[in-house]
């Protein structure tokens, strides 16, 4: 572009091609950097009208031909510009948009932890791990007892506040690999790569003591929630739901035993 408003270009139509610069530039470069970038460009093109005329190297006419291409370059550029800041700004939002949906697909919203859409795609690369690696994971299923009667005695605010109070137990008690999530209503299942069910065990061991230190308080209700816990380990050949089923029935045991226990298998 240089080369062509020093010599004119043919028959001094060459600087019309700058004109195609900054819509190139502000769709390869983004604003800021596009910007920065034209400005250097427009300071080059004035010093080659510059150096065109200073040097003889070609002359244009009529005079005040350079100072039309620089004007209107620079109207054609803050045009430009404004365009590339609005589609930035529409395009951040569909951004934001696209991550809050995202965060919506497998968030729950009440607890912030992973849904059961989220916990079933974790659960199939566990199970990939285990096929291919022959690296096993634990099952922990758990329900919190008696939920119901909470809710009915305290209210449903309560019955939040509890659900949301576990959630918190859950993350500090567990690996730092592991996955907890809200598998519906009162229940939660924690998914433990490479760890055997007695470490599982050691893990719903915690959460019953960390439960027993820290009990729910809203407003002037306070309780201590117990939660009863089925632990299992996924086997090869064994499907999810197979295994999901399997830890259901020591959860079912630890209810009947008396509840606010661990029961594996």
């Amino acid at each position: 572009m240089l080369y062509l408003v020093v010599t004119g270009g043919a028959e001094g139509t060459g600087p019309i091609w700058i004109f195609i610069v900054s819509p190139v530039t502000y769709s390869i470069r983004g604003l800021k950097r596009g910007t920065s970038d034209i400005f250097i460009f427009l300071l080059a093109i004035m010093l080659g009208f510059y150096c065109a005329d200073m040097f003889n190297i070609y002359e244009y006419k009529p005079a005040q031909f350079p100072y039309r291409i620089v004007f209107s370059f620079i109207i054609v550029a803050l045009l430009t510009g404004f365009y590339e800041q609005s589609r930035e700004k529409y395009s951040n939002k569909i951004i934001a948009l696209s991550q809050r949906n995202e965060r919506l697909a497998t968030i729950d919203p009440l607890t912030e932890l992973p849904n059961r859409r989220h916990a079933m795609h974790k659960l199939s690369e566990f199970k990939k791990e285990h096929a291919y690696k022959g690296i096993p994971f634990v099952l922990l299923l758990a329900d919190v007892d008696n939920f119901k009667k909470i809710n009915d005695k305290y209210g449903h605010n309560f019955g939040d506040e509890a659900l949301i109070h576990l959630a918190n137990i859950f993350k500090k008690n567990i690996p730092q690999n592991a996955v907890a999530s809200r598998w519906g209503g009162e229940e939660f299942l924690i998914a433990i790569p490479n760890v055997s069910v007695t470490e599982g065990v050691n893990v719903a061991d915690k959460i019953h003591d960390s439960l027993k230190k820290a009990a729910v308080s809203l407003r002037t209700n306070t309780v201590n929630l117990t939660i009863s816990i089925g632990v299992v380990q996924s086997e090869e050949n064994r499907s999810i739901d197979l295994d999901i089923k399997h830890a259901d029935q020591q959860l079912y045991k630890a209810k009947e035993q008396g509840k606010n226990r661990t029961c594996s298998a």
